[in-house]
């Protein structure tokens, strides 16, 4: 029989409880508890421990139970003493197992973590090593982070193929720009850089804006079709487009730039975009 067992993380090591493990072996806890004090030295040699004390409550009063946590090895290495039976066999499989179990639960736990709580982080060091502008940063993780959301709606609503995304992005940009993403980067003189990395603060800011509004459009029209969601980007691009002409109108100066952030040009890309 396969044993399903609690393994527990204490201060960041995966422990079992020595009752646990003399219940698994069919064998009374005080005669585990005098094996393991004969053989401390080896289990110590495996790893730090210390036996604990635990008051239970009991018809009689209290009672005080002294125990041990002990890891992945001191755990193998003190079930190795004990003789096999199919019983034992099944419960040191058990116990391979849910070592196992518990330290893929770790890996994905951390996996969540550092893709979650630490990629603006990440990405705002990444920036910062490259010579941005805390300005700039800032309008890039909030133009990640309005873009990721409007990603999510689309997922939820069967966008599920490079190809639409791709396409939808490009119609928010002609919106936006007046130019699709591909011509953006050709303006730029780019090849296979990210455009986004090399999008003035501006243009980031009038991306951003298309992209929050399309994200609106779309859940307050509930749309539902990739017609729909197609309507949505270019009346999202639109807004954002319409907001981008009265600027230009009223500064006479163009957002759409050439400017680009590769090693050469990023002294004159600091100066007039990144601010």
């Amino acid at each position: 029989m396969e044993h399903q067992l609690e393994i527990q993380n204490i201060n960041g090591i995966q422990v079992i409880d020595s009752r646990i493990i003399a219940k698994g072996l069919n064998i009374k806890h005080k005669n585990l508890l005098e094996t393991i004090r004969k053989y401390q030295k080896d289990l110590e040699d495996l790893g730090r421990f210390a036996f604990e004390t635990e008051t239970l409550q009991t018809k009689g009063g209290k009672q005080e139970v002294n125990f041990c946590y002990f890891d992945e090895l001191q755990c193998n290495f003190l079930v190795t003493l004990s003789r096999n039976t199919p019983e034992v066999v099944g419960f040191k499989k058990g116990l391979v197992v849910a070592f196992d179990n518990a330290k893929k639960e770790v890996s994905l736990l951390q996996e969540v973590i550092d893709e979650s709580v630490d990629v603006l982080e990440k990405k705002r060091l990444y920036y910062q090593k490259q010579g941005y502008s805390e300005a700039w940063i800032e309008e890039r993780l909030k133009n990640i982070e309005v873009r990721q959301e409007l990603e999510s709606i689309w997922c939820k609503r069967g966008i599920n193929t490079p190809q639409q995304y791709a396409t939808l992005t490009s119609i928010i940009s002609k919106g936006t720009f007046g130019i699709t993403p591909k011509e953006h980067a050709e303006l730029k003189g780019l090849k296979k850089q990210p455009l986004r990395n090399h999008l003035t603060r501006l243009e980031l800011i009038f991306m951003t804006l298309a992209e929050g509004v399309t994200a609106e459009f779309t859940e307050v029209r509930d749309a539902q079709t990739y017609q729909d969601m197609k309507q949505c980007a270019k009346d999202g691009g639109n807004f954002a487009g319409k907001s981008r002409l009265e600027l230009e109108a009223q500064t006479g100066r163009k957002v759409v730039s050439s400017l680009n952030f590769l090693p050469e040009n990023r002294n004159l890309y600091i100066t007039q975009g990144n601010q």
